[in-house]
């Protein structure tokens, strides 16, 4: 545990270091931070100790693994056997029937389908309003940043920006800096099922830590950001007013298709980047295999970032056993991406309790490939924000400083209730 908390205050640390704005000896520059690491001390108190909080990110979790049922029997009458049905042969011993692309992948799909039609209900707005105000007490930011926060412990990282186009154009740029580290440092609910599915059957209760780790990493963004950007309140101050929460359907059946048309545009640019970035990687281990073996093994691009990220396994306080494989995991999910983070975990033979820490750790879109989709994606709806490409490195890496936050406050959690 106290492995964990020098990780925390390090990681803080680094914030601080990197940042820029007002004297870091200003007490004002540190308040929204301080404030910030009491919200979520409180917050993750609440949430792991009172029955209701469990009980209810339970049944959350349960709901959003129903999903991907529903997603199946949808692939099972289009796809056949390929999309989960009853297979026609038998299946040799030590093979799976299982297609990534037609079986897990389209859940996709319809969470895009109910993600529009709330939007046009309104009450996917009215619950991000909410928890937006919370946000622009705690932290100081403008209301349509706190907006964009709590979406995005739903939805993707271009969806939760769309909520607020209208203001995008008047955000500073410390706004623009934190809605992309929150696109690097958390997920969304589309892919969820298949982080917990990934999981079944080496971790009880995946999908409840994959859902405290997205609500935990969106106050981390804003804990880091206000380090690494201080100074005074972002945007203008203003609320945002209940025009610019319409949803942009005109018709429940118009949102509902354009949710499915999306959902299916996201289904496959995720294949699409998984071949392409899987190949990738494959043809640069192909390149680093004409090097010398390096401890007996070639050298591949995954060993290379899991060598660096060992030192944050090892902050993390997993079982000792475990650094090197959680520091390769880590170092997949940086190199190529989550999905095959969370697929390297179940197989990885680690003790549950370090699975359980890991999950905070690799829950998140922080990898080279989502660098340009965010990028390209957030320009698109703010075409008149000029500062967003030559942030995106900047906020690339305080999402990966949010997200060890995260890990760090969680396992130190874990490890105290143990104790007691």
């Amino acid at each position: 545990m106290l492995r964990s908390l020098f990780g925390y205050a390090l990681i803080l640390a680094c914030s601080s270091i990197f940042g820029r704005g007002s004297d870091w000896r200003d007490k004002n520059s540190w308040r929204p931070a301080a404030y910030g690491i009491l919200f979520q001390v409180v917050l993750i108190s609440v949430l792991m100790n009172f029955p209701i909080c469990i009980s209810g990110i339970e049944r959350v979790a349960s709901g959003i693994m129903k999903l991907k049922d529903a997603t199946v029997e949808g692939t099972k009458f289009v796809f056949g056997y390929l999309g989960g049905d009853e297979l026609p042969f038998d299946v040799l011993d030590g093979r799976s029937p299982f297609v990534f692309a037609l079986q897990a992948l389209p859940t996709v799909i319809l969470v895009g389908a109910l993600s529009a039609i709330l939007t046009y209900l309104k009450i996917l707005p009215v619950i991000a309003k909410v928890i937006g105000r919370a946000f622009k007490a705690v932290f100081n930011v403008d209301e349509a940043v706190g907006i964009v926060t709590a979406a995005k412990i739903f939805v993707g990282q271009i969806e939760a920006p769309l909520l607020v186009k209208h203001k995008l154009a008047s955000f500073r740029e410390k706004d623009i800096f934190i809605i992309l580290a929150l696109a690097f440092a958390t997920t969304s609910a589309s892919v969820m099922p298949i982080y917990a599915g990934a999981l079944e059957g080496v971790c009880h209760g995946a999908m409840k830590h994959i859902l405290t780790s997205s609500v935990v990493s969106v106050i981390s963004v804003h804990i880091v950001c206000s380090l690494m950007m201080r100074g005074g309140s972002t945007g203008n101050g203003g609320l945002v007013s209940d025009h610019e929460h319409d949803a942009p359907y005109s018709s429940f059946m118009g949102a509902m298709s354009k949710g499915l048309s999306d959902g299916a545009f996201v289904w496959w640019c995720i294949v699409g980047s998984l071949i392409g970035t899987v190949a990738l990687i494959a043809f640069t281990n192909y390149l680093l295999a004409l090097f010398p073996d390096v401890g007996g093994q070639s050298i591949t691009l995954q060993r290379i970032f899991g060598v660096c990220m060992y030192p944050f396994a090892w902050l993390l306080d997993v079982s000792s056993r475990d650094t090197m494989s959680v520091s390769q995991i880590l170092g997949a999910k940086t190199a190529v991406n989550e999905l095959v983070a969370f697929f390297d975990l179940a197989k990885s033979g680690v003790e549950p309790k370090s699975i359980v820490k890991t999950i905070y750790a690799i829950n998140n879109f922080g990898n080279f490939a989502c660098i340009g989709i965010t990028v390209g994606g957030i320009s698109a709806i703010a075409p008149s924000q000029k500062c967003i490409s030559s942030l995106a490195w900047k906020a690339f890496f305080a999402g990966l400083l949010a997200t060890g936050l995260t890990a760090m406050i969680m396992s130190a959690f874990l490890d105290f209730l143990e104790i007691v």
